[in-house]
């Protein structure tokens, strides 16, 4: 119970620490909430056969990569909240708090701002369920008598996803938290751990290799399967995107050196700053780059694949039917609503990251750093971050596409369009500098001297 009342404390200290964890968490659980109303819906009375199963079908869809994507956004930004924390916790080991102490203050943390951020979640869910429902309505997917209705599937898979998901990356931050002694832990205070864990290695690993795998059926056993190979395929590029995401701060660590070198001879203070901040802070910077790669992967591996599938069916004569078109909604819904909740993780960790580093920007500027120069730093920073994103992004996509594009056409070179392409990739930079520019302008604002003292959230 006391760890509990000091967890409360802390979030009313801390408020604005806890703002983009609790804005992600939110999104998550309206996210999921409103597409597992669809399967409340196919259980209301009237609802005929065929159209229970399409609502169950786009409900699974949607839901079952929107949870794994909804956690791991969930995931990386509590992650980014709790490490900013280091200072605060090993003062904590040091005055006798114990491991599993500091476990119950982390976890209860994350547990009220999950509860609290899904609570608030249920009505615009409802109202985005509605609206997908509508939609499907108009476009003849769904019989316009079918009514919409939002119970106990949907608050159950938004409540249980979004603190399941903060359970687990508070639990893993805790538990690392709590394997230093109090020494090592206020000796590492102010600086990041430069090590990757093995398990999200290993993780990672295995979730590109699920996704090279994906395209290699759909190349080989699934090419004509209609809307299994569709769905294969689609897998193929978030299993790539998700697994490129864990690893990217290995390949953050790896452009850093090379970046370096480029720039070594333009003797620019801020370049220097920037590439120090990608090598030392590693895991912030790839707080930005993931949810780019899974925007990226995602937006542009979906709209590819319906374009090929477009493309093929025009050249071989075959007329669109009422699956195809309800393949096409599916596809924009998925794009839509999984690729909003991806920009919303991009902005928040955008947003959190710079903010935090408050303390960092007043003693550089201590030393002699300007504001312009840390301002152009942070644009360093950001371009590097997102040009690593677009690349990962692009690379998990490929991976989707050139499986489909083999298994239905025979060859992988497509002549495409590239302004779906070009459009992502502007939408990414546009967030990335909306996010980070303001943010670093307000973290310059405040005088130097406050800014160097203790940070506050």
């Amino acid at each position: 119970m006391t760890m509990l009342r000091l967890a409360f404390g802390s979030l009313r200290f801390r408020r604005g620490a806890f703002i983009a964890t609790f804005i992600n968490v939110f999104a998550g659980a309206t996210v999921l909430m409103a597409f597992a109303s669809l399967l409340d819906t196919a259980r209301g009375d009237g609802v005929s056969a065929a159209d229970a199963s399409s609502l169950r079908t786009i409900a699974g869809a949607v839901g079952g990569w929107g949870l794994v994507i909804v956690g791991f956004g969930v995931a990386s930004t509590t992650n980014l909240a709790v490490r900013q924390r280091q200072a605060e916790l090993a003062l904590l080991k040091a005055v006798g708090a114990t491991p599993r102490q500091i476990g119950r203050l982390i976890i209860g943390e994350g547990m009220v701002v999950a509860v609290v951020a899904a609570a608030l979640g249920v009505v615009p869910a409802f109202l985005i369920g509605r609206a997908v429902l509508a939609a499907l309505s108009r476009t003849d997917q769904i019989a316009h008598d079918v009514a919409y209705q939002i119970g106990s599937l949907a608050l159950v898979a938004g409540l249980s996803t979004t603190l399941l998901a903060s359970l687990g990356a508070t639990a893993v931050i805790a538990r690392s938290a709590g394997r230093v002694s109090a020494r090592e832990a206020l000796s590492h205070a102010a600086v990041e751990s430069r090590a990757v864990g093995k398990g999200r290695v290993i993780a990672g690993g295995v979730l590109l290799t699920a996704g090279v795998g994906c395209a290699l059926a759909i190349a080989t056993a699934l090419k004509d399967e209609g809307f299994t190979t569709l769905s294969v395929a689609g897998q193929a590029c978030i299993a790539a995107a998700i697994g490129l995401a864990l690893l990217s701060p290995i390949v953050l660590r790896a452009v850093a050196l090379p970046i370096e070198l480029a720039t070594r001879r333009s003797a620019a203070a801020s370049a220097y700053l920037a590439v120090s901040a990608v090598r030392e802070r590693t895991r912030q910077i790839a707080a930005v780059t993931m949810p780019v790669i899974v925007l990226t992967g995602l937006a542009v591996g979906t709209l590819y694949i319906q374009m090929i599938q477009n493309d093929t069916n025009a050249a071989e004569g075959i007329a669109v039917t009422v699956e195809d078109r309800g393949v096409r909604t599916l596809n924009l819904i998925i794009i839509g609503m999984i690729s909003l909740f991806a920009a919303v993780v991009l902005i928040n960790n955008c947003v959190a990251s710079l903010l935090a580093r408050r303390q960092e920007f007043g003693l550089a500027r201590r030393i002699g750093a300007t504001p312009g120069q840390l301002l152009r730093a942070v644009a360093w920073e950001t371009t590097i971050a997102a040009t690593c994103g677009l690349v990962l992004g692009t690379v998990s996509a490929a991976i989707g596409i050139a499986g489909f594009a083999y298994g239905r056409t025979g060859a992988v070179s497509l002549d495409l369009d590239s302004t779906p392409y070009l459009a992502v990739v502007a939408l990414v930079i546009g967030l990335t500098c909306v996010a980070s520019l303001p943010a670093a302008r307000r973290s310059l604002a405040v005088p130097m001297i406050d800014a160097a003292g203790p940070a506050r959230r």
